[in-house]
């Protein structure tokens, strides 16, 4: 965790643009999840298939 004082950091900031954003550990992995997946969960009733696999996109 980065702390400065008692608050952790959660973003770097120029005036009012984020710049960077900072996660710990799981969060970022849930963060690459979401945007790979779209749904932000995943859905019990449809396992993950073992023919299943990264497309590249052109």
């Amino acid at each position: 965790m980065i702390s400065v004082g008692n608050k952790e950091v959660t973003a770097i900031r120029v005036g009012e643009r984020v710049v960077a954003t900072v996660y710990i550990g799981a969060r970022l992995v849930w963060q690459a999840i979401r945007s790979c997946f779209g749904a932000g969960f995943w859905r019990g009733d449809k396992p993950w298939s073992r023919t299943d696999g990264w497309k590249r996109m052109k």
